[in-house]
């Protein structure tokens, strides 16, 4: 099964969803970790037919805010 979903009426990146699996993955964390993220409000979850996703949107928003920064020159 795909780690990714898309929604049949739109086809850019913000529409298409990521399994948790997929979304951990991509994030370097496990699944638990990645449940306490959606728990503590830092990615909103989306329900589809039993099935427990995240916005391809939402999951490269909170990639980029949390980039760190360099400190020094």
């Amino acid at each position: 099964m795909s780690d990714v979903v898309e929604r049949a009426s739109e086809g850019n990146a913000e529409s298409k969803l990521v399994r948790l699996k997929g979304a951990a993955a991509r994030l370097g964390v496990s699944v638990r970790t990645l449940y306490r993220i959606i728990a503590e409000g830092g990615l909103p979850l989306v329900h589809i037919r039993g099935c427990s996703c995240l916005k391809e949107g939402d999951l490269s928003a909170y990639v980029e805010k949390s980039k760190r920064r360099k400190i020094y020159d």
